[in-house]
């Protein structure tokens, strides 16, 4: 036969435990009823999904803003090519220059600036998909723009 002290620890310990058991749930009930007005179980759930359908639509809609967003970005300047050379024999330092803007389709503008001791003369060229369709390049501009389109 158990003594009945070992009955009476037993029965006292598992009181404890289902006491325990029983707190949190409570205080996990309330922490779950907390924003409803009728303080039952239904209206909780029902509140969890009106919650879950209205962040299931703000995710939508702030998905669908960010592909917007991503694709008007590809319209941006974004891709720069430059280099500086000398193209005369009979001026010093590298005072000319090609420089390409293009977005990420690969269309913008190529500036060209070749100084000689005479004068500067500035040249503007429209580059549609990476390339230069009305004109011809120079060594240097191709390379400009295989340095933008990297």
């Amino acid at each position: 036969m158990i003594p009945t002290i070992y009955l009476f620890g037993f029965l006292a310990l598992w009181l404890i435990v289902v006491t325990i058991l029983l707190v949190r749930m409570l205080l996990h009930y309330r922490r779950l009823t907390s924003d409803v007005s009728k303080k039952d179980l239904i209206s909780s759930l029902n509140q969890l999904i009106s919650n879950s359908e209205r962040n299931t639509k703000d995710i939508e809609m702030l998905n669908n803003k960010l592909n917007k967003d991503i694709e008007d970005n590809k319209k941006h300047l974004q891709r720069l090519g430059f280099k500086r050379y000398n193209p005369f024999t009979d001026t010093g330092g590298d005072q000319s220059f090609t420089a390409a803007f293009l977005d990420d389709l690969g269309d913008g503008i190529m500036i060209s600036s070749l100084h000689s001791r005479e004068n500067t003369r500035l040249y503007a060229k429209k580059v549609a998909g990476g390339k230069v369709n009305a004109q011809t390049l120079s060594s240097e501009e191709q390379e400009v723009i295989k340095q933008a389109l990297k």
